[in-house]
């Protein structure tokens, strides 16, 4: 009987070498016999990172950090608003308005934003967001210019984003962000001097659209300090991805 279990202890560990061995993909089922009874023993393959890879249906997997570098349009002001009445114009009386000429209103914008998906639907982050904007004046005559207004607005806002529709490579979602902002305008009041503001920054977007997985480019639709357009790249990390 001691014989025959060593037998039966050596046919097994022979079989676990060669199941070992398969390749991945396949999975083997032995039966043998002893006078104890009737065994099978099932071989599965071995893959470490098989529980971290992500779904062929999902865009991401949970516990996942996310980078975001975009720029906005429709930015011009603290809130994210276009007011065809909204100037940046020089304050003063020393200005000679009969020789001189206001050139257009320029704005840029540029945000960084990271989040940590809980899950798969869930993301919590926050981000910053520099809009800067500045219109030159020129001399009428000579076409040379005068002077620069500028303004600036620096905001930080902690941010919640819901993914509602997650298929492939594809992502709908939508976001809120609530912080605190700085208003930095460079007038000319009988000299040039600075003003400075605080406010409540805020950033809703109803619509966006992710399209990757690790990395990835957006757009977004919505309201408040990211514009009312805005688009960009992003790359996702995670320690657990093989």
């Amino acid at each position: 009987m001691k014989q025959l279990r060593l037998v039966t202890t050596g046919i097994i560990a022979m079989m676990l070498t060669i199941g070992v061995s398969q390749s991945s993909a396949q999975q083997h089922i032995y039966k043998f016999r002893d006078s104890l009874g009737t065994y099978t023993v099932k071989f599965h393959p071995h893959n470490t990172s098989a529980e971290f890879v992500t779904s062929p249906s999902k865009p991401l997997i949970p516990r996942t950090h996310e980078l975001r570098l975009s720029t906005s349009w429709g930015s011009i002001d603290e809130f994210g608003t276009i007011l065809n009445l909204y100037d940046m114009d020089y304050i003063g009386s020393d200005l000679n308005y009969a020789s001189s000429y206001f050139g257009p209103q320029h704005y840029y914008t540029i945000n960084l934003d990271y989040g940590y998906w809980l899950n798969e639907w869930l993301s919590v982050g926050g981000g910053a967001t520099w809009v800067i904007g500045h219109r030159n004046i020129f001399d009428k005559y000579t076409h040379q210019k005068r002077l620069t207004l500028r303004e600036d607005y620096i905001s930080i806002m902690p941010a919640v984003r819901f993914a509602w529709y997650r298929n492939g490579i594809v992502q709908l979602y939508s976001s809120i962000g609530i912080g605190v902002g700085l208003e930095r305008i460079m007038r000319y009041w009988y000299g040039r001097e600075e003003l400075y503001d605080v406010y409540c920054a805020f950033d809703i977007k109803p619509l966006g659209l992710a399209v990757g997985r690790r990395w990835f480019g957006f757009v977004e639709i919505g309201y408040g300090s990211h514009g009312v357009i805005n688009a960009g790249l992003g790359y996702r990390i995670n320690h657990k991805l093989r």
